[in-house]
């Protein structure tokens, strides 16, 4: 009966903390807690999933950087400075349109994930599907000629939405 009981434990556990990773760049993955839906309009692809008690995205926005192929000729010849300088106003600036965009503002941090450069984002805004203000979190990372948008919107105000959030934007990683 013991044996039982922990093998139920263990199958329950599993389930609950299982994890769907997707590699939602060349080399960038994420683990989303189910299993996400895909979709591309232009230059945008979003992967979403849904829980009981967070939303959790990722939106891949493609040409970001216009004339990228002379970026690149320019970005060969600069320095590191130089180069964390131009994603540094790149990303202060998707910031400030997400914070004024929702009208509040936020806490945000630099990071670095690999070799890219990001902001780490909290803020609030309303869900427009219930009217509710609630929390949200954001990786914002400059890849290449894209921005990546790793977003977890709280639906449950419990600690199942913390667990959630951390497993979701702690998973982020490249290979």
């Amino acid at each position: 009966m013991k044996y039982f009981f922990s093998f139920i434990f263990m199958l329950i556990s599993s389930f609950y903390f299982s994890q769907i990773q997707k590699e939602v760049d060349n080399g960038i993955f994420v683990n989303f807690p189910n299993s996400p839906t895909y979709k591309t309009v232009q230059n945008t692809s979003t992967l979403i999933s849904k829980t009981e008690n967070s939303l959790t995205m990722v939106i891949v926005q493609r040409n970001v950087i216009p004339d990228y192929s002379n970026y690149l000729i320019a970005e060969k010849k600069w320095s590191e400075s130089e180069r964390k300088k131009v994603a540094d106003s790149f990303l202060d600036n998707v910031v400030k349109g997400k914070l004024d965009y929702t009208g509040n503002t936020g806490n945000v941090s630099e990071m670095k994930i690999g070799k890219y450069y990001g902001r780490l984002l909290s803020y609030s805004a309303i869900n427009p599907s219930t009217g509710e203000r609630n929390e949200r979190y954001s990786v914002i990372l400059f890849v290449r000629d894209k921005m990546l948008n790793f977003e977890c919107c709280q639906l449950n105000n419990n600690s199942n939405f913390l667990a959630e959030k951390n497993k979701f934007l702690n998973s982020i990683k490249t290979k």
